[in-house]
């Protein structure tokens, strides 16, 4: 019976994942049954990419491309292998001339510890990357990516073809032991007998380590694109009423900088909404400091938080419409939109999913701590008609007493097996956008605003100014001794 092999892991120091800080450690236990020749044992510290893409034949744009199968594309990139040889032992080694022999183990258990060398920061596949090599590298800043899919095998059903294309990339570390049998070569056994055991482990860098570059690229103006809302309005004929307008795109940037204060970027809604007098228009901003790089426990509506705490409902148009016009907020939407892309020969294949983070209806006795109009103001008048204005308000979302309270990922939820984090690595990109949605009561209609946040990236662990509610310290109680006065 071949020896059995049992690989124990020391924690890492969160007790969760392991990260460049730690050094990966443990022991082999080798269960011997009867004696047995061993040349060596070794363990490893194994890491790879793989990814595979398939072509579409109708993207091909041939008639005979529609009668072949579906072409599949896989790239393998090696990340990290690192070694220690734990048997024989060192001295031994050393003391050894020529070509290592086996030795003899007897019956029993024996055990082996280990500590591998330091992790690398940087991925080992750099080397064979030939010029004009298609990768999502960050070529500033290059490191080792974090684990992706280690379940990967749970998603190989063909019942849900989401999980089952989801699982085409992967990142995978892994302790391995290997056992090099000392068998005598033969004729009819040339090679060495070779046992393994691996272990998959689960690796996140630090934060420093997974930060890439986010090309926004804000424009300097806000305003320059807002200055005539007649300009880009387009007519669409209403079922409902002839006044009605349907939400059309709008023409400024999606994102911004403020003049006024540089580092708050404004976050506009993708869509602006016709108001009933087919005139004036309302869109919605996001007004962040904060927001392009978001921890597990940031407070994502609380006051002060510098991401969804500053939401604005803009009007632009007829004074007088604005001035009795009622908007009611009446449902709020948080969302957090994963879109993951795996790379292979030049191939790219896409695969979008949305988390939803929160979502709560405003009831009627709530909606005033949320929007009135005393908060409004006007903040630009039209030259060429005192009548055509732009007023703002602001949307009170930390004042909603679920909203104020809403942590990111306070629980570590795993989605699809992977903790939540953003990264770019030579053939796998995931990166996310927040997704906030808006429901509207606009003299009765029903209308919606919604603002992409993108390019954020989030991390797994939380941030530098997090810090863990903890007992106070034990203070021993004074200690008294009896005495008598006289």
């Amino acid at each position: 019976m071949a020896p059995q092999i049992k690989l124990y892991l020391n924690p890492p120091q969160n007790n969760q994942f392991y990260s460049n800080h730690d050094r990966i450690s443990g022991n082999v236990s080798l269960h011997i049954s009867k004696p047995v020749s061993i040349k060596q044992i070794n363990v490893r510290f194994k890491g790879f990419i793989e990814t595979a893409t398939k072509i579409d034949p109708i993207v091909m744009r041939n008639q005979a491309a529609l009668m072949a199968p579906v072409q599949d594309n896989k790239t393998i990139h090696t990340l990290i292998n690192v070694n220690q040889k734990v048997f024989p032992p060192e001295n031994v080694l050393s003391a050894i001339e020529g070509d290592l022999k086996p030795f003899q183990l007897k019956k029993g258990v024996h055990e082996y510890e280990f500590q591998l060398p330091k992790l690398p920061r940087k991925p080992k596949c750099l080397s064979n990357h030939t010029k004009g090599l298609t990768t999502y590298l960050d070529k500033d800043h290059i490191r080792l990516p974090p684990s992706f899919n280690n379940n990967w095998k749970d998603m190989l059903r063909f019942d849900n073809l989401d999980l089952f294309f989801y699982s085409f990339g992967k990142v995978l570390y892994m302790v391995e032991v290997q056992i090099e049998l000392g068998k005598p070569k033969s004729w009819y056994r040339p090679f060495e007998k070779i046992l393994r055991e691996v272990q998959i482990v689960e690796f996140i860098p630090q934060a420093k380590d997974l930060t890439f570059k986010l090309n926004d690229k804000p424009s300097k103006v806000i305003l320059d694109s807002l200055k005539d809302p007649n300009e880009e309005r387009e007519e669409k004929p209403s079922s409902k009423l002839k006044t009605e307008k349907i939400t059309v795109p709008t023409k400024a940037p999606l994102v911004d900088v403020m003049t006024q204060t540089p580092n708050v970027r404004v976050y506009r809604s993708t869509y602006r909404i016709g108001l009933p007098d087919d005139n004036s228009v309302m869109w919605l901003e996001a007004r962040s400091s904060n927001l392009r790089r978001t921890f597990r426990g940031d407070a994502l509506f609380a006051s002060g938080s510098g991401k969804f705490d500053n939401i604005f409902i803009v009007m632009m148009g007829d004074k007088e419409l604005i001035d009795r016009l009622r908007v009611v907020p009446t449902r709020i939407q948080l969302n957090l939109l994963e879109t993951v892309t795996y790379l292979s020969q030049g191939i790219a294949n896409q695969n979008v999913s949305s988390l939803r983070l929160a979502e709560d209806k405003i009831p009627l006795e709530k909606r005033g701590t949320v929007l009135k109009n005393a908060w409004g103001r006007y903040i630009q008048f039209s030259a060429m008609n005192p009548n055509q204005s732009k007023w703002e308000c602001e949307l009170r979302l930390k004042n909603h007493p679920n909203l104020k309270k809403l942590k990111f990922n306070e629980e570590d939820y795993k989605h699809r097996g992977n903790r939540l984090y953003s990264f770019k690595s030579c053939s796998i990109k995931r990166i996310f956008s927040f997704q906030l949605l808006v429901d509207w009561d606009i003299v009765g209609f029903k209308r919606q605003s919604e603002i992409i946040v993108d390019p954020i990236q989030i991390f797994a662990d939380r941030g530098s100014s997090f810090q863990e509610e903890s007992l106070p310290l034990y203070v021993p109680p004074p200690s008294y001794t009896e005495s008598t006065q006289r």
